[in-house]
């Protein structure tokens, strides 16, 4: 693992460099700039796990080159080293950011090692919260089986879209898709094998979809749902046919899709999944005459 060390002061650069490299490969420059430079040519896996800087450096300061690593989000630790009566200066640097901080004392360079195992620490410990975080977060907007996003993600997506639509005055069109002959499949195949049906079909949606645009949803049971954001009612048919035909073509037992399609035109959100769910409920009829 690689510290980078920026420090302008030979001497205490020497004496840092020796107390780390017992455990660490030391990376020394003695210009902030020149470290942002070299950072910037890095990959995010040959980047230093920890940062070193010294407040007092000509030219950019340790405050400027750690506002500089927080603002390109690097995700990498910094250590302020200052002067001896700088204690202010390295509570501020920690209140911007800093993880921890050194005063340059008679043998500071003692604790570096100690000072830096902390700080790996502390941010393996953040990282791991934060992936916790938005795992639980991910977990209650999706659908345990297929994961689509669920019926709650649905809801508040619709209304962000929609009322984005009448501040831009721009298209936002609905599916809502369900899938005919499910039933008969899963009572037949049992619900190992439906259940291996509804990921595929959401698989099969994910791909007749614009990734990055459009949302997919489960609404529950063998419903699902797509909001197609700037798509009018002529491009969502488009999607909904190649949904249809995508579904038909997998030749999963005798299980088709049929797709109700609409454009938002301003009314509520409750009128415009109904409108969508009426001409869904025609398709379905037309199937069965």
């Amino acid at each position: 693992m690689k510290i980078m060390l920026i420090e302008d002061d030979v001497d205490h650069a020497e004496l840092m460099r020796r107390a780390i490299e017992t455990e660490f490969e030391v990376y020394w420059t003695k210009s902030g700039r020149d470290a942002l430079k070299y950072l910037k040519g890095l990959s995010a896996e040959a980047r230093p796990v920890v940062i070193l800087v010294d407040y007092g450096l000509p030219g950019l300061d340790g405050l400027g080159v750690l506002r500089h690593i927080l603002d390109e989000a690097y995700d990498i630790p910094v250590i302020m080293v200052t002067g001896q009566g700088d204690e202010l200066i390295a509570v501020k640097a920690m209140k911007e950011g800093a993880y921890d901080y050194v005063v340059k004392s008679v043998d500071y360079f003692a604790v570096l090692l100690s000072v830096i195992h902390k700080t790996l620490q502390q941010h393996n410990e953040r990282k791991e919260k934060a992936r916790l975080e938005d795992e639980l977060k991910k977990l209650s907007v999706t659908d345990d089986l297929t994961g689509l996003f669920n019926r709650r993600y649905f809801r508040a997506r619709l209304e962000e879209e929609t009322i984005r639509a009448k501040r831009q005055r721009c298209s936002v069109s609905l599916l809502l898709i369900d899938l005919d002959n499910f039933k008969r499949y899963n009572d037949a195949h049992g619900h190992v094998e439906g259940d291996w049906a509804l990921k595929k079909v959401a698989e099969i949606i994910l791909r007749n979809i614009r990734k990055k645009v459009d949302t997919g949803c489960r609404q529950g049971g063998d419903e699902f749902a797509v909001i197609m954001p700037g798509a009018n009612k002529a491009q969502a048919c488009g999607s909904a046919e190649r949904i249809k035909k995508a579904v038909k073509e997998a030749e999963i037992g005798r299980i088709t899709a049929s797709v109700g399609v609409a454009e938002y035109g301003n009314e509520s959100i409750e009128d415009f999944i109904e409108i969508v769910d009426e001409i869904l409920y025609k398709e379905k009829t037309k199937k069965h005459l």
